[in-house]
């Protein structure tokens, strides 16, 4: 996953929309919608406000390439259904590997 998709996934299970991000890390919305939309790279404000304002997300994490969905921190997100999106995910991740395992 791609940066971009690891905070529109924190978005959607946060049921938050860009705005609500922007708002939240003090960032105007067309700035930060231009760097989720990839016409702008990811600043060095965004990631600090980012590490300030949403502790639940692991920056080192979110900029591994080789990391999916795991890059929210054990207090995970506020929404309750996240807790069954994110066992779903798990799951999902074991059918991968066992479709993987039984290609010819």
């Amino acid at each position: 996953m791609t940066i971009s998709e690891k905070i529109y996934h924190y978005l959607r299970i946060n049921d938050l929309q860009v705005k609500d991000l922007a708002e939240k890390l003090d960032i105007n919305r067309v700035t930060l919608s231009a760097m989720l939309n990839g016409r702008n790279r990811f600043s060095q404000d965004f990631f600090e406000a980012l590490n300030e304002n949403c502790p639940e997300i692991d920056l080192n994490a979110l900029v591994n390439k080789n990391v999916d969905v795991d890059f929210l921190n054990e207090e995970g997100p506020k929404n309750p259904d996240s807790e069954r999106i994110k066992e779903l995910e798990k799951s999902l991740k074991e059918i991968k590997k066992i479709l993987n395992k039984t290609k010819i």
